[in-house]
């Protein structure tokens, strides 16, 4: 899993194939990084933090590789990621684990309900059930009130990428998506780094 990871940054850091479309991805992923570590404090709950963090990274920079590659997030990886956010909930804030866990569940069943709703109306998919299991554990790490600015980010990123490969004649439409998976592990990184929600509500 590490060598897949280095080489998905490798080459996405420097626009090369097979991840040239996840050059904007791969530089907000390290710049995020970068931000923890500049911000360093002296205090045992700026290293728990950081381990977490470092955590995060690992598992969201395997998930945009293979999800970038493949089309798939695996299963494996969501339950990492499930794991991981109960145990940041559990040592940062263990008084709200019930209400994170909550938030999963209402994640999970509003966006299946979208995910089978969207594909009622237009007859295929919009969104894979990988997205959705992403969703619900990413909800474990932010909470419910942070999961806008996940798909906020991750639309805008995936506009853009969407763009950047029409802009090298690339075919992109609705039946012909890029995967979804690496911009919500992207909103998911910026979320749980710069907090946005947490800043506007004081």
């Amino acid at each position: 899993m590490l060598v897949r990871i280095s080489r998905y940054l490798a080459c996405a850091l420097c626009g090369r194939a097979p991840y040239r479309d996840q050059f904007l991805l791969a530089w907000l992923l390290v710049v995020g990084l970068c931000w923890i570590l500049v911000n360093a404090q002296p205090s045992s709950m700026w290293i728990l933090h950081l381990l977490l963090s470092l955590g995060l990274f690992a598992l969201l920079s395997a998930i945009c590789a293979i999800d970038a590659r493949f089309g798939i997030i695996p299963d494996s990886l969501v339950g990492a990621l499930a794991m991981g956010g109960v145990a940041a909930v559990s040592l940062q804030d263990p008084d709200a684990i019930m209400s994170r866990l909550a938030d999963a569940a209402i994640v999970a069943i509003a966006i299946a309900s979208f995910r089978s709703m969207f594909r009622w109306v237009r007859g295929y998919d919009g969104l894979g059930f990988g997205d959705v299991k992403f969703l619900a554990a990413a909800a474990l790490w932010i909470g419910l009130r942070s999961l806008p600015v996940v798909l906020l980010v991750a639309v805008v990123s995936a506009l853009a990428s969407a763009f950047l490969l029409a802009s090298q004649r690339y075919e992109v439409n609705g039946r012909h998506a890029i995967p979804f998976g690496p911009h919500l592990a992207v909103g998911l990184w910026l979320a749980w780094v710069f907090d946005p929600m947490g800043l506007l509500s004081g």
